[in-house]
């Protein structure tokens, strides 16, 4: 959910997201909700610094882990004190992270360590308001006093994370359990590195530095979980690092000696079609297996483009809905969004498909 909220936030800030979800919540939030929340997503980094903190708190074996609820439960069950201990970690990381000297306090350097308060309310408000106009928040002065009331940042907080799940996480979460707890489960083979097992279980090699540090890590933690597509996001504390990555793409195995350069026998198929084939096909199949998701593709081949509201008029079910399908269906490849805001088929991946499956049947 952080992860949400982070790509959520790069969204609002008109910044380039993995996959297409959080561009359509951000479009989706009521303007309210947007502005009560800036102060906050800026004095989180995004939600980077709450998801730093939740890594290093939430306990391994906490529900909260796999269940909204059960998350959404701990949080607001967090007191005021550590309401406030969050904000000021987080004014701490953003001024920090933008000018390494602005302090020499070693305070709340680590997420762990984050519950009340330990400098002044008076030294806080000044934070806050240098890290609001830095975003830039409008009226950062008048807006960090917002930040000091424990009980206006936790409902807000909440209210946000609560959009998010139910314009989006809600159904990727629901859908992709499953194998996210299969990911969840696999381990590293004896004598891998932390790169080379990084590479194998996510299909993707970290940038050099990363690579570097997943190597010497002292504790290597992969964590599935939606939303990154083909991104990686790597957070450390001290010696310990998580790497964030989103299952959907998996890596075809490395071919084995005396195995065809071409393709490993492990990755044939009786009818003669690659594993490689299918696990392409894997993504437009799981988005046309939903009622709602083929009836929005089935009309947009019969109609051509649509706008969003055609679309629930001809359909007769709620925006929301159609808004979140529409999101699977571009996360698949199988629709976009043109010039014009109408939905778009892209006719490729679907007669691919068809095809596929027909050449299987022969």
């Amino acid at each position: 959910m952080p992860t949400g909220m982070v790509l959520v936030d790069y969204a609002l800030a008109g910044m380039a997201t993995p996959t297409p979800e959080p561009q359509l919540v951000a479009e989706e939030l009521p303007a309210d909700l947007v502005r009560a929340s800036h102060p906050i997503r800026a004095v989180l980094a995004h939600g980077t610094v709450l998801r730093d903190v939740l890594l290093a708190q939430l306990p391994p074996e906490h529900e909260g882990h796999t269940s909204w609820p059960a998350l959404r439960e701990w949080l607001a069950d967090l007191d005021d004190a550590h309401i406030l201990g969050l904000v000021e970690f987080g004014a701490y990381a953003c001024l920090t992270y933008d000018r390494p000297t602005a302090h020499d306090d070693p305070a709340h350097r680590q997420p762990r360590d984050v519950a009340g308060m330990l400098g002044s309310r008076a030294a806080l408000r000044r934070d806050v308001t240098a890290v609001l106009e830095s975003w830039p928040v409008p009226r950062a002065g008048r807006r960090s006093a917002e930040l000091l009331d424990p009980s206006s940042v936790r409902d807000t907080l909440l209210e946000l994370l609560d959009a998010i799940w139910e314009l989006w996480f809600e159904r990727v979460w629901h859908d992709q359990l499953s194998a996210l707890r299969a990911q969840a489960s696999i381990g590293p083979p004896p004598g891998c590195g932390g790169a080379q097992w990084v590479s194998v279980v996510t299909g993707l090699r970290p940038e050099a530095q990363y690579a570097e540090a997943a190597d010497q890590a002292r504790r290597l933690t992969l964590v599935p979980c939606p939303g990154l597509g083909r991104s990686l996001s790597l957070l450390r504390d001290e010696h310990d690092i998580w790497v964030l990555y989103s299952p959907a793409y998996e890596p075809a195995p490395e071919p084995r000696p005396g195995d065809s350069a071409t393709e490993a026998p492990s990755q044939r198929r009786r009818t003669g079609i690659s594993v490689g084939r299918l696990a392409s096909l894997a993504p437009a199949m799981r988005a046309l297996g939903d009622r709602t998701r083929l009836a929005i593709v089935l009309q947009l081949l019969d109609d051509g483009p649509l706008t969003m509201q055609q679309l629930v008029d001809v359909l007769q079910v709620h925006q929301s809905t159609v808004s979140r399908q529409v999101a699977a269906l571009r996360e698949a490849g199988l629709v976009e969004v043109d010039e014009q805001r109408r939905i778009v088929v892209d006719r490729d991946p679907v007669r691919q498909a068809c095809h596929t499956l027909l050449d299987a049947l022969e």
